[in-house]
């Protein structure tokens, strides 16, 4: 008996190495074969996710503009956050359509960005280098919106240019 239920035992643990070996396969079947469809570009970034990061952008900068104005800085840091948050995001839109000159844009923009953010942190804050650095990143949005954008004369609101995005 000893030996026919060793035998049986051994058989089990055979079946039971063989359900596991099988079982891994399978996962990593699965594992790869996942990772084979996710070299799709994520996230996908649609010219309709850039309109609406841009449209934050454009309520959100020129109210940094305007806190700088009234002297308040915790408003013009807490919209400039927003702003540097939604263009940021951009890139990607840049990146996948190869557009090297508008991501060296977007780049300055957000270093600027981050050194108005710099200015904005201090106690007391340089009031004269504040608005200079939101004049330089207006500058910079505007030099973006030359090759890329334009602007409905009557809406106010921004397209792409014909043919330079799809």
């Amino acid at each position: 008996m000893c030996r026919h239920g060793n035998a049986r035992v051994a058989s089990r643990f055979a079946q039971a190495v063989t359900a596991w070996a099988i079982a891994f396969s399978v996962v990593i079947l699965i594992a790869t074969t996942t990772r084979a469809s996710d070299q799709v570009k994520y996230p996908i970034y649609t010219p309709e996710n850039f309109v609406a990061a841009m449209q934050n952008v454009g309520a959100n900068f020129p109210a940094v503009n305007a806190s700088l104005a009234d002297k308040n800085f915790a408003e013009a840091k807490a919209h400039l956050v927003r702003t540097r948050e939604r263009l940021a995001l951009t890139i990607t839109f840049w990146r996948d359509r190869n557009k090297e000159d508008a991501i060296k844009i977007l780049r300055e923009s957000l270093a600027k960005m981050d050194a108005l953010d710099g200015v904005l942190s201090k106690d007391p804050v340089d009031a004269p280098t504040a608005n200079a650095l939101a004049k330089e990143i207006g500058a910079t949005c505007q030099s973006c919106h030359a090759v890329y954008r334009d602007q409905d004369a009557s809406t106010h609101s921004y397209r792409f240019k014909p043919g330079l995005v799809q």
